[in-house]
């Protein structure tokens, strides 16, 4: 069930496809995916389809804003049970944390951390797809972004202001079109999508609505247990977005999982590891990833990796792979 989403994430696409005057039972075979429209909350579509089936639509339709249109389209309630439950807490704190701790029981696939940045004001919400290999995601990752933005406006009725929205991909539209969708700063190239928003908002009061099933949505999510990667898959995870905005210390790592920096170092030395060796680890998959996209120049790279001089990226690719950035791109792409 690794690779699996609800289908409640087709919510809309098939009326946003008939706009486009195109034939929905085709496009949906084409990308491998079956579903019963009128039936998506019993039902669930390979995450891989479901990104490819975006990033289809977005070619044959010549929409490169494929994803961010099916985004608006779309609720917060495509979470179900999630979204029942987070709807159902006081702050927006609480939405988030409810999100956080179940969005595995809507997919295996997708992952979202909180935590705070160094200045100690501001929270990066930060979303990873886990799939190796990662197949190409622009379209999915910008209706992810998209759909929590909106659900974050929603619930604190529009007083939660973003302050930056992070991609890991070349804005596929132009940076007006993304600054006035998201309202807000939009930044290419990092190695994590997510959103930044103020600290202070996470005690804004929720918007309170008529809700119904709240029983039976904590009910089932307390049967169902929070997930929890092994620590160092955290550590990763969380060093990802750090690294490019220079913030990725182990100070800050630990806050992000509530622990003392010298516990945090207990708990990965049981693992046979160390913050030092996740860190060289973390750079080294990424410099992989990137270096045989083609797509990224190497001082470009070099600022994703968090390092300050494109020099100390050279010597790394030497370390780990025998040759310099542009002999391992030669050779792997």
């Amino acid at each position: 069930m690794s690779s699996l989403i609800r289908a409640t994430s087709l919510q809309g696409i098939d009326t946003l496809i008939l706009e486009f005057g195109a034939n929905v039972a085709a496009i949906m075979q084409a990308c491998n995916i079956n579903v019963d429209f009128t039936q998506l909350e019993n039902q669930y579509v390979s995450y891989r389809c479901y990104a490819a089936l975006l990033e289809y639509c977005a070619q044959q339709f010549n929409c490169p804003s494929f994803g961010l249109k099916l985004a608006s389209r779309q609720s917060f309630d495509i979470l179900g049970y999630i979204s029942i439950a987070a709807k159902s807490g006081t702050y927006l704190s609480d939405a988030l944390d409810w999100v956080v701790k179940y969005l595995h029981l809507h997919s295996p696939a997708l992952r979202l951390t909180a935590h705070p940045l160094e200045d100690d004001k501001s929270l990066f919400l930060s979303f990873e797809i886990n799939l190796n290999p990662l197949p190409n995601i622009n379209q999915v990752t910008e209706l992810t972004i998209g759909l929590a933005m909106g659900a974050i406006k929603k619930l604190s009725n529009n007083q939660c202001k973003p302050i930056t929205v992070f991609l890991p991909q070349k804005l596929t539209t132009s940076k007006y079109a993304y600054n006035s969708y998201f309202d807000c700063k939009v930044i290419e190239h990092r190695n994590s999508a997510g959103i930044v928003i103020a600290k202070q908002d996470l005690s804004i009061a929720l918007e309170q609505g008529e809700l119904t099933n709240v029983e039976a949505a904590r009910n089932f999510l307390a049967k169902n247990s929070q997930y929890n990667s092994p620590l160092p898959i955290q550590v990763s995870a969380l060093m990802r977005p750090m690294l490019p905005i220079y913030q990725c210390s182990n100070h800050t790592i630990a806050a992000a999982l509530n622990m003392h920096p010298r516990t945090l170092h207990r708990k990965l030395a049981k693992h046979n590891t160390s913050f030092v060796k996740l860190k060289d680890t973390t750079r080294r998959a990424l410099a992989q990833h990137y270096l045989t996209q083609g797509q990224l120049t190497i001082s470009t790279i070099s600022e994703l990796l968090g390092y300050q001089e494109q020099a100390t990226l050279s010597a790394s690719v030497k370390r780990w792979f025998g040759c310099s950035p542009r002999a391992f791109r030669t050779n792997n792409c």
